[in-house]
């Protein structure tokens, strides 16, 4: 009875029920949902407390990030009770509720802080480290390994327009493995990681979309890599 109890007070607010309406459509960080629903940070973490309380979102801590997840069977269920509701909240089964969480937006290209983060983030170190230009590192850490630049990826990078020099010298660590919240692998972090993407909205390969994290790619981070990029091209 207490749970039902605290269930119903839950729903009792609407930025919680928009909070729940847009953890159906896959996990999300604090700063993404306060960036979706243009909530102040205190505010959305004070109702995610309500809403774990009531066991309709769990956490989960992946490095530095705290992504919470909806019980999509328990949610939309009571979401469907209310009525009324926009239909962005349909019912579907827990393989498509899979499919939508691992075919959004954020989930593509995105920051995190100031590095490139999501599939691209991802694939982006896979290839630096399958091309030798960035290497393992001395010193891991638990689920955030260092890496650490080869000779030629520094060429290659400056090449690109990525400022190793200022990498370098700034005061925080220089390369290592973040862990992304939503591949459960990691994207390049660290005073490089925040060069390369610095090198890739200065030469027009990104755009950031304003009032969220989301990244949108305007050409290939393959033909970036491979030097087949040519600025005039990009729309």
């Amino acid at each position: 009875m207490q749970a039902m109890v605290e269930r119903a007070q839950a729903l009792a607010d609407e930025i919680r029920i928009l909070i729940l309406m847009l953890l159906l459509e896959g996990d999300a960080t604090v700063n993404d949902i306060v960036t979706r629903l243009g909530v102040k940070q205190p505010r959305v973490s004070t109702h995610l407390g309500i809403l774990r309380k009531a066991e309709l979102v769990s956490v989960e801590i992946i490095g530095r990030q705290r992504a919470y997840h909806a019980d999509s069977a328990l949610v939309e269920k009571m979401l469907d009770g209310l009525g009324g509701l926009p239909s962005v909240t349909p019912r579907r089964s827990p393989q498509a509720n899979r499919e939508v969480r691992h075919n959004t937006t954020l989930r593509q290209s995105r920051t995190c802080y100031d590095h490139i983060a999501g599939v691209t983030g991802v694939q982006l170190l896979d290839e630096l480290l399958r091309r030798g230009w960035i290497e393992p590192g001395e010193g891991d850490e638990a689920k955030m390994p260092n890496y650490s630049l080869t000779a030629e990826g520094e060429q290659e990078l400056e090449l690109r327009g990525v400022d190793v020099a200022a990498a370098r010298k700034a005061r925080r660590r220089f390369a290592f493995g973040c862990t992304d919240w939503t591949e459960r692998r990691v994207h390049l972090g660290g005073a490089l990681g925040a060069a390369v993407l610095s090198a890739l909205a200065a030469g027009g390969i990104i755009r950031r979309q304003r009032g969220t994290r989301a990244v949108v790619l305007r050409h290939s981070l393959e033909d970036w890599l491979n030097l087949l990029f040519d600025e005039k091209t990009v729309v």
